[in-house]
């Protein structure tokens, strides 16, 4: 059978819903290729025009060396035909299968090759809508991972235009166990394919494959094994596959940003190896001094008014330059004073968080934890071992623990200046410290410590109380993470 006169068809290679993809020969090219060449059925006109568009932006999306290229599209005897290059090479099926586990430097790589191409593809405003082994190839020649066989077309195929305009879908697209909550209710977005991406690194690490997979009847998180994979890239994992798709990296641009900077974690111990007393629920931080009286902002163009006249009048009065510069100096330090006061923290919402550890005992802001994991896993290579003993805490329970001390506290005030509920705070500990340096002013004399102030900042972090700061704190332990 020969389509388009151009293209012979040799056999069948898939047969579903949406539906036939065969292998064919492409007559019109000197050596006459290979090809794929998909069947589509469409039953509106209006359903045609969008087929044309959607293969419009297959043909754009195969300028990338990673996607197979657009041969040809046209519609025969009520078909819609999509012809790609054949990649020549084998699919991820035969190399990510049930029972067996793959290493982390296997799926660091592949994610990173996967979530390149895919970052090219949300910047087209498309959504694969299908990630799965099956859907990756492996070229021969070179081993590059092809992404393949774009979900939009099936969704299309079969579908129908009702009386209102809209447009019903009866093709279903996605494998079990990779497809995201959101799209199998219709809604799928840019994160919908993260979710894949994520599921496909699960079972490339475990032995199950995803469609067996628990989901937790409460959380909606799925239950995988996580023995012997690394801190970072669990933490990396876990926010693919959140079930909220506002949890997830929004894109992939994000998310291989996130990844890069994962990838410099592979050798974090495991989060079950924490010592009980910090991964126990229950102990809250509190702060060991109570806040000065916080510093009244001045407003600056007071100021400036404030020296103009203390200026003139020291001129006036015979001061000269001497008395100018004494001014000058005098106000410059009320004025870093008036900069350096705490600014107050908005409160995270459950929705912005996520766990930093497994048992959910301690929780951040995603680029927290991200950052967080990162800068533990740098640290260890240098024989430093951080440790987080807390995280996001509420205003509420932070009130009821400044409640029951002894001490007369103004509560306001110290809530005001506190940033642990911002979700962006992570208390730190050292494990080779011993534990009474937690919460405790001679944290300064651990190597922990001593790491965060000379490296902290590489990853964003800073003192939320460094010494001689206004508020006239001095907590060691207490970090911020200052990105974005």
């Amino acid at each position: 059978m020969k389509l388009a006169n151009r293209f012979e068809v040799l056999e069948i290679l898939d047969r579903g819903g949406y539906g036939i993809t065969y292998r064919a020969i492409d007559h019109h090219q000197p050596h006459r290729p290979q090809c794929v060449l998909k069947e589509l059925a469409y039953t509106n006109p209006k359903i045609l025009e969008m087929l044309r568009q959607e293969a419009s932006t297959l043909e754009k999306l195969g300028i990338h060396s990673r996607i197979p290229k657009l041969l040809a599209y046209f519609e025969q005897g009520n078909k819609f035909y999509v012809v790609q290059e054949m990649v020549q090479g084998h699919t991820l099926r035969q190399e990510i299968r049930a029972g067996k586990r793959l290493d982390e430097s296997y799926v660091t790589k592949l994610l990173k090759d996967v979530l390149s191409v895919l970052t090219f593809v949300h910047q087209h405003q498309t959504i694969h809508l299908d990630i799965q082994p099956g859907n990756l190839i492996r070229q021969a020649s070179n081993g590059d991972i092809f992404l393949t066989d774009f979900g939009v077309l099936k969704t299309l195929s079969n579908s129908q235009i009702n009386k209102y305009g809209q447009l019903i879908t009866t093709a279903k697209v996605g494998k079990a166990g990779y497809t995201a909550p959101e799209q199998t209710r219709g809604k799928p977005c840019y994160a919908s394919d993260l979710y894949a991406v994520g599921m496909v690194a699960i079972a490339a690490l475990t032995e199950s494959p995803p469609h067996k997979l628990t989901i937790h009847p409460l959380t909606r998180q799925v239950q995988w094994s996580k023995k012997k994979i690394s801190p970072a890239l669990t933490t990396f994992i876990k926010r693919l596959i959140e079930p909220n798709p506002n949890k997830r990296y929004t894109t992939a641009r994000e998310a291989l940003k996130a990844l890069e900077r994962t990838i410099t974690g592979m050798r974090v111990g495991q989060d079950s190896q924490l010592p009980t007393h910090v991964a126990a629920k229950g102990n809250l931080p509190i702060d060991t001094e109570p806040a000065t009286k916080a510093v009244t902002l001045i407003p600056p163009k007071l100021i400036l008014k404030v020296i103009g006249l203390i200026t003139a009048l020291l001129v006036v009065l015979g001061f000269g330059v001497k008395g100018y510069q004494w001014a000058a100096y005098t106000i410059s330090r009320q004025w870093d004073a008036v900069q350096a006061t705490p600014k107050g923290f908005d409160q995270a919402q459950p929705d912005d968080l996520i766990a930093l550890l497994d048992d959910g005992s301690i929780q951040a802001r995603p680029e927290t934890v991200d950052a967080f994991w990162n800068m533990v896993a740098a640290a260890q290579n240098e024989g430093v071992e951080l440790l987080p003993l807390a995280g996001y805490i509420s205003l509420s329970d932070q009130r009821k623990q400044l409640q029951k001390r002894d001490e007369d506290i103004d509560i306001r005030q110290w809530l005001q200046q506190s940033d642990y509920h911002s979700g962006y705070a992570v208390a730190f500990g050292d494990k080779n410290a011993d534990e009474s340096t937690d919460w405790d002013i001679s944290f300064e004399q651990t190597d922990g410590y001593r790491w965060l102030r000379r490296y902290a900042k590489n990853y964003e972090f800073e003192l939320s109380y460094p010494q001689g700061n206004p508020a006239g704190e001095k907590e060691p332990w207490h970090w911020r993470y200052t990105g974005d």
